[in-house]
Order: structure tokens, then sequence, then C-alpha cells
């Protein structure tokens, strides 16, 4: 081939192995292929080598001719290096194996948030249920500490019973409170009592000569079942007189102001 035959091959070289060449140029390089040497022929195939590794690198646009020199440069490189002791010389290998590091990376990443991730939403799904727990392990270990100072004072040796009868404002409701004089203390259990208002209380009363003292406030959250409530520092030595519960502000009153739920009489 003459210089301007050989210079027309490589153009036509690149843009064979760029899937660059129109109908026409792809029949006229159909031509020079038929009359090649044997240098051309490997400079082809290596430029078809490098391209395909190019295509790693993202080259979806035109090639600018920046790129067709560099892969012109390449390819008559790897053909002149076939001399020496090396079959094949792969020029973009380092970029293939960046890439390749930068996928594994990206990939590694990604594997490594997400596990973080999944793992965050476990230690607070185990959190939470701890938390839950240990909520309730409270609760219990609470409503253990009740049952058994109530059981203490239905235990005593001496106690009082005072059975409370529903009034007209709630004649289903009734209610008993089981003192122990000795020890200061009574037992409250009441029924039938309508669920506490907001901003509301029921507050108890033991009645002397007709002066009510306040035995402390307590709420219904369940009118279906029996409520007990453990009256704190009840000492009162008295052998006659009542207890009341009303229907008072929350926190109690000083005196009683609101409706009257049970009353009974020691």
């Amino acid at each position: 081939m003459s210089e301007s035959e050989n210079t027309l091959f490589e153009e036509l070289c690149i843009g064979s192995v760029l899937n660059a060449l129109s109908a026409e140029e792809e029949k006229q390089f159909k031509v020079l292929l038929e009359d090649t040497s044997k240098e051309q022929q490997l400079l082809y195939q290596d430029m078809q080598h490098i391209a395909s590794e190019m295509a790693l690198l993202a080259y979806t646009d035109k090639p600018s001719e920046k790129v067709k020199e560099q892969l012109l440069e390449m390819a008559w490189a790897s053909v002149h290096s076939r001399g020496s002791a090396e079959a094949t010389v792969h020029y973009l290998s380092r970029y293939r194996i960046a890439a390749a590091a930068a996928v594994v990376f990206m990939m590694m990443t990604l594997g490594m948030f997400i596990f973080n991730q999944n793992l965050e939403n476990d230690l607070d799904e185990r959190s939470t249920v701890i938390t839950e727990q240990q909520t309730t392990i409270q609760l219990l270990e609470t409503e253990v500490e009740r049952k058994e100072e109530l059981l203490a004072i239905l235990e005593a040796r001496d106690v009082d019973l005072i059975l409370m009868d529903g009034l007209n404002v709630n004649p289903n409701g009734y209610g008993k409170v089981v003192w122990d004089k000795d020890n200061g203390q009574a037992l409250l259990q009441v029924a039938n009592l309508p669920t506490v208002p907001t901003a509301k209380d029921y507050q108890l009363w033991f009645v002397i000569n007709n002066q009510p003292i306040s035995a402390g406030v307590f709420s219904v959250n369940d009118p279906l079942k029996d409520n007990f409530f453990k009256i704190q520092e009840l000492n009162q030595q008295a052998t006659s007189g009542a207890f009341a519960i009303t229907l008072e502000p929350e926190g109690g009153s000083p005196q009683p102001t609101g409706d009257m739920y049970l009353l009974g009489s020691m």
C-alpha cells in the first residue's frame, strides 16, 4: 500500500472498531483488508482488542479525534512490541484493573452501608423490645409488692371490716374497707364505680363526729372489675364513724365538694 492508502486504512480501522463507518466506507474497508500486510493485520486485531477494553470505560458517545489518535498510537505500540519477550501487551489493563477495583469498592461500600443499616435497625428493634420487657418487669414487680402489702393487711390479727353501699348517684356501686388499726393501714376495695373523668379523682374520707378526714385519692380505670387500693397512715383509734367516697378535683380537696358515691358506717 502507498502512504495515502496506509493512512486511509488506519482511519477505516479506527472507524470499524468503533462502529463509525458508513455503508460505503465498510465496502472500501473490506477491499483494503484483502490487500494488507501482516503488520496491518496485527494493527487491526490489536485495535479491536483495545477498543473492546475502551468500552469498559463507557465510551458511549462518538469518540473524539483525540481518542482516535490514542487508539491508533496504542495499537501501533502493541504491534511493535510483539518482537519483545511478551507475546501480547494489553495497554489498557491498568484501566481494567482500576475499573474493576472501583466496582468492587463500590459494591463493598454499598454492602457495608446496607449491613450497617440492617444492624442499626436490628439494634433499635432489640433495644425497643428490651425497654418494653424492662417496663413489663417493673410493672409486675410493683404489682407483686402491692399484693404483698395488701395480703399483709388481710393477714393482720385484728382488723375492722366496713362495708360501703352505693348512693343515689351510683346505686350499683359497693365497696369495703379492711382496716388494720394497730399498723394504721387499710385496704380499700371498690366495684361498679364509673371511670374517673378527666381532671378528677375519687377521694376516700373517714368521718368522725361529722368531721371528714381525707384518707387519700384514687382512680378507677376499669369499672367492670374489683379495684384494690392501699390506704396509708390511717392512724385513728375511733370505735365509731363512717367511710365515704366522693368525686373531687384531681389531687383531692381539703373538704368534700363533689357527689358522694359510696358510704359505710363502722
